[in-house]
């Protein structure tokens, strides 16, 4: 798996923050989604049509940034080099969570189904640029996914997919209590194994960890190793907490 960006000490994973990127084949490993758009543009091609899966507490739906932005960023948006994008969340243009609507724009017509299954958090596909392309199953279960989304990527007649995972899905809470595991591993590994049926269809696959929602850096690289060990990449470092703090070696 090749790193393409790291922080030995993580800190903290904010809206415009990167703390690593990995790739590995058609899979992408970040701490949050806010790099997903570029890693979607190494694999893409535009001359195909593609469907997109969200699985994610959140929506990640925010469409804030103007039609002169992104005719200005255009060409460090959609290109190869990892810092001209990296240059837009230090300058707090593209977050973790307007991405989605940012590639759709950049790339019209591109993008033809569009299912998201999250908790509703933030603002949806109602309002949003991808409102064009949702259709009534658009809003996926929780209970529902595992046992359905073989279906929906291998049976709808489109050949090439974004998968897009946000590991904070499968956490719950907020608050003083923090944030804990509800989905259990049977339900992780039951769904890495249904993507794994339909891996040909999918073109690319973003994963990012999300620690502030996941109860801290640990319980999210928890989650990930059951995604590795089903899906069949490794990271190229480990974390680990050293004298208090969080780091990867």
């Amino acid at each position: 798996m090749e790193t393409i960006y790291k922080n030995e000490i993580l800190g903290e994973s904010g809206c415009y923050n990167v703390n690593f990127l990995v790739h590995d084949n058609k899979f992408y490993v970040m701490d949050n989604h806010l790099c997903a758009s570029w890693c979607w543009e190494q694999k893409i091609n535009p001359a195909y049509q593609y469907g997109i899966f969200h699985i994610d507490r959140h929506y990640d739906l925010l469409n804030n940034l103007s039609d002169a932005y992104l005719r200005t960023n255009h060409d460090r948006l959609t290109g190869t080099n990892f810092d001209d994008l990296k240059s837009l969340a230090d300058a707090n243009g593209i977050r973790y969570d307007n991405y989605i609507d940012t590639f759709y724009r950049l790339h019209p017509g591109l993008l033809t189904k569009a299912y998201y299954c999250t908790h509703h958090d933030g603002s949806d596909w109602r309002d949003m640029s991808l409102k064009s392309i949702s259709s009534d199953a658009t809003d996926v279960k929780i209970y529902d996914l595992v046992d359905n989304f073989t279906y929906w990527i291998g049976e709808i007649g489109i050949e090439h997919w974004i998968l897009n995972i946000d590991l904070d899905f499968f956490f719950q809470g907020q608050g003083e209590e923090g944030y804990y595991r509800f989905l259990t591993t049977h339900y992780v590994k039951k769904l890495c194994r249904a993507i794994k049926k339909v891996l040909d269809k999918i073109d690319v696959i973003s994963i990012a960890l999300s620690p502030e929602f996941c109860n801290g850096w640990g319980p999210s690289f928890d989650v990930l190793h059951i995604f590795e060990d089903e899906l069949g990449f490794k990271m190229p470092f480990k974390y680990s907490k050293i004298e208090g703090r969080d780091v990867l070696v």
